[in-house]
């Protein structure tokens, strides 16, 4: 009699044990995750977040030399309705779908608990975080690796678009095991919206709790050295963290997780929103200092770089604008006759911005005290080695900007020093500063028109980000503006001609439009215009 001996088989989990569970809970999440990521809602999305973003390249209207801080917030304030809407959506219907066809009884003899089903829902959406984090890294690093570019990218920043995706995605779970109806998740993105305009209009009122919006602004409507604006990056996205896993936490409670879980869920939680929140609030000890030596001291704080015989001092990490204004003031040389600049100290760029007049907390106020300002810049331009510098802000790459730069540099070589500030520029010589820009460039005429389509009673180049501009009144540069439809042939001798009569301060306005024979309209009583020297 021969014996057998039988193997026995190795002893599989059965459905109800935990390791079961938990390979049921990842294949759940993986396919649920595909379905999100392949959800109409999220493709169109991710079309509408690059579309307009990929058409400014092939348009040729992208922003060349980006500022990579502001690119980031803009990039956020996009991020929350459009990646964050749509995964908030996606994952209440996901959530509901059992509910929309009436299976939830069915759902009792599976190998998942409701806790551990909502877990997968809430694990499935983190591909749709690393989805929003891709398409910002490549909006991002486009804009990083162009020679352009200015500032730094901060990390936290950059995760930040993937946390609100997240955190609107754990909403959208939450919603739908508490309320089983489809309308509240189109309420809640209307709620999202609503909390992004309260983020711009309590930035605009200076408000010290809008870092406890979902995102936040910089309090400067444009963009500035770095340790001067309040952003609280790492703190923000600690606080966004926090919030996510309160959401989980509820969610779970609302499933009937064990306590324990719950409970270790609600501490993270509260430790991460309460910290961050109140972390990113405090403010900087520091920063009013460093708010002080930007405004009155840069150069202590400013590299130069000489290109030809022009010094480009800039702020750190806007070292890639110097391309941009060599060009400009390569241009305006060009048009100027050889030899009759006036004379005066080498040339001489400088960046500047005036915290406290950009500032929605406070305006300098009367004409006298901003040439007082000036008069102290100048004071500090000369004891850095650049007397008379052009003052150049922190805002590039656009043909207004081009234009006020462009007016800063034909009045240094028109006066022989850097614009005081003040009154309108009038007379002759406002004239001629019109002529000059508008035949610098295209961009810079381009730029010009511009500003004048929003100017009022005079053409002013002015820089949101500088205390002032200069200023032509309408009467000045009306025939500017005509002069410049003629052919170069027929203006340009005149112009060398009577330079030296054209750039003098007492030279009346119709001097140039019997000149260059362009009609010069008479002075309005009504509307007199203070003239600076």
């Amino acid at each position: 009699m021969t014996a057998t001996t039988t193997l026995a088989a190795p002893a599989r989990p059965t459905p109800s044990s935990t390791h079961g569970r938990r390979r049921a809970l990842l294949a759940l999440a993986r396919f649920e995750s595909v379905r999100m990521l392949r959800h109409p809602l999220t493709i169109s999305a991710a079309l509408l977040f690059l579309g307009p973003w990929l058409w400014g390249w092939l348009s040729g209207s992208a922003n060349r030399y980006p500022v990579l801080p502001e690119e980031l917030i803009t990039i956020q304030l996009l991020a929350l309705p459009i990646l964050g809407g749509s995964a908030l959506v996606v994952a209440n219907l996901v959530t509901l779908r059992a509910h929309r066809h009436n299976v939830d009884a069915s759902y009792n003899v599976l190998v998942l608990p409701p806790a551990w089903r909502v877990g997968g829902f809430v694990l499935a959406l983190l591909p749709l975080a690393g989805l929003s984090l891709l398409l910002v890294g490549v909006r991002v690093g486009v804009s990083a690796v162009l020679p352009g570019a200015a500032g730094r990218v901060d990390v936290a920043a950059l995760l930040t678009p993937a946390a609100l995706t997240l955190l609107l995605g754990a909403a959208g779970v939450l919603s739908g095991v508490l309320i089983r109806s489809l309308l509240i998740a189109p309420l809640l993105v209307l709620l999202v919206l609503v909390l992004e305009f309260a983020a711009i209009t309590v930035t605009l009122i200076g408000a010290g709790w809008r870092f406890l919006l979902p995102v936040y602004i910089s309090e400067f409507p444009v963009p500035v050295p770095a340790g001067v604006s309040e952003r609280p990056a790492a703190r923000h996205l600690a606080y966004l963290v926090g919030i996510t896993v309160l959401l989980v936490a509820a969610v779970l409670a609302r499933a009937n997780a064990r306590r324990s879980v719950v409970a270790a869920g609600l501490a993270v939680g509260l430790i991460l929103t309460v910290g961050g929140g109140l972390a990113q609030s405090r403010p900087d000890p520091g920063i009013a200092a460093a708010r002080a030596t930007v405004q009155d001291r840069p150069a202590s704080i400013q590299s130069c770089v000489l290109r030809g015989d022009v010094t480009y001092c800039y702020f750190d990490g806007f070292g890639g604008f110097v391309s941009g204004w060599e060009s400009v003031v390569t241009s305006v040389r060009a048009v100027v006759p050889d030899g009759a600049a006036a004379p005066g100290p080498p040339l001489a760029v400088r960046q500047r911005t005036s915290l406290d007049e950009i500032s929605s907390e406070g305006q300098t106020g009367s004409v006298a005290e901003d040439m007082r300002a000036v008069a102290g810049w100048k004071a500090a331009d000369a004891a850095a080695g650049t007397p008379e510098a052009v003052r150049v802000g922190t805002v590039w790459g656009d043909d207004r900007s081009t234009a006020v730069l462009a007016a800063g540099v034909a009045y240094r070589l028109m006066a022989g020093q850097a614009y005081d500030g003040g009154f309108s520029l009038c007379g002759a010589r406002a004239a001629l500063l019109v002529w000059l820009v508008g035949r610098a460039s295209p961009a810079a005429r381009a730029g010009m028109r511009s500003l004048d389509e929003t100017s009022t009673g005079s053409l002013s180049f002015t820089d949101l980000s500088a205390m002032y501009g200069i200023s032509a009144p309408d009467r000045a540069a009306a025939p500017a503006l005509e002069l410049l439809g003629r052919p170069a042939a027929e203006v340009v001798p005149l112009v060398v001609r009577h330079w030296t009569e054209l750039t003098a301060p007492d030279t009346p306005l119709e001097r140039f439009g019997v000149i260059f024979g362009v009609p010069v309209q008479p002075p309005s009583p009504d509307q007199g215009v203070s003239c600076t020297a």
